[in-house]
């Protein structure tokens, strides 16, 4: 997919943008308390256990003692997270059929997906990712933090790069393309509406960043689109056509407050999915470097 655009020499164009040595870190903290996204009543569930006061010890004249956690629940689509190709197919034939359940590079649930994972297109084929990142406010651009179910325009995107003093060659092939809704200020402050709905970039908005050649698209919820979207026969369209149609990479639930804050809009950018054989996706730490 996208991951081909990860040349040596985009590793070296990014790392010429590091000029102060400052790390922004971008993710939420992974807790029980964070919000567990639900299409239905019946939500997610994570819980971290150390089991044993400590787990393990006294050993040795020394007496050592350690502690280890058991993790059980939801893991990989949660939290500041990654997605991998695997995430999401399409559909063509009868429902329930998976010789015509279709994912990136044509290939069918019956031949890469089993109980244990997905043979291919799997985070663990996901090489670590230091790249140029680019991030849009769409926040300052409004003057508001963005509502529910409200859309971002292929002009919007523009506006936003015009008010940052950059133009839309500022995307470039294999950037990180990020933005800012504002929607991150109902995290584990109000986890219902974090969860109920998103605003998010437009159906042509998503065309656009396609076209761009783009190594991923990271936002501050968890869609690349609005949700519930304008149109109501489709749902997630970006995310149909970012991950199933062109190898584009997401991630969800990512946290811009120190970058506003210091008005950096273009950055090295560093993520590293954990290499989970077979899974859909990934918790992560991304951090943007200047």
């Amino acid at each position: 997919g996208a991951l081909n655009l990860l040349t040596q020499t985009k590793v070296l164009e990014s790392a010429a943008l590091i000029k102060e040595g400052r790390i922004f870190d971008l993710g939420q903290v992974f807790d029980e308390e964070m919000p567990l996204f639900a299409l239905t009543p019946q939500k997610r569930k994570y819980t971290l256990t150390v089991p044993g006061a400590p787990s393990w010890g006294p050993l040795g004249e020394n007496k050592l003692v350690w502690n280890e956690d058991h993790i059980s629940g939801h893991l990989t689509q949660d939290g500041t997270q990654f997605d991998s190709l695997s995430h999401m197919g399409t559909q063509l034939g009868a429902k329930g059929d998976l010789n015509n359940i279709r994912y990136y590079n044509g290939h069918t649930h019956s031949d890469i997906g089993t109980g244990r994972g997905f043979t291919k297109l799997g985070v663990e084929h996901v090489t670590p990712i230091f790249t140029r990142g680019v991030l849009l406010d769409i926040v300052k651009l409004r003057g508001r933090n963005l509502n529910c179910s409200e859309e971002i325009s292929v002009d919007d995107i523009k506006a936003a790069l015009a008010q940052q003093g950059m133009t839309e060659a500022d995307i470039r092939p294999g950037d990180a393309l990020l933005y800012h809704t504002g929607w991150g200020r109902y995290w584990k402050t109000d986890n219902d509406k974090f969860n109920t709905c998103a605003p998010g970039l437009s159906d042509k908005a998503g065309d656009w960043v396609v076209s761009k050649n783009v190594l991923l698209v990271g936002t501050d919820n968890w869609a690349v689109e609005a949700i519930p979207g304008p149109d109501p026969k489709k749902f997630a369209p970006n995310h149909q056509k970012f991950l199933v149609e062109n190898g584009i990479y997401i991630i969800e639930n990512m946290r811009f407050d120190d970058l506003i804050e210091a008005e950096v809009y273009v950055f090295a950018f560093s993520v590293g999915p954990l290499a989970l054989k077979g899974a859909t996706g990934s918790p992560i730490r991304p951090f943007a470097i200047r």
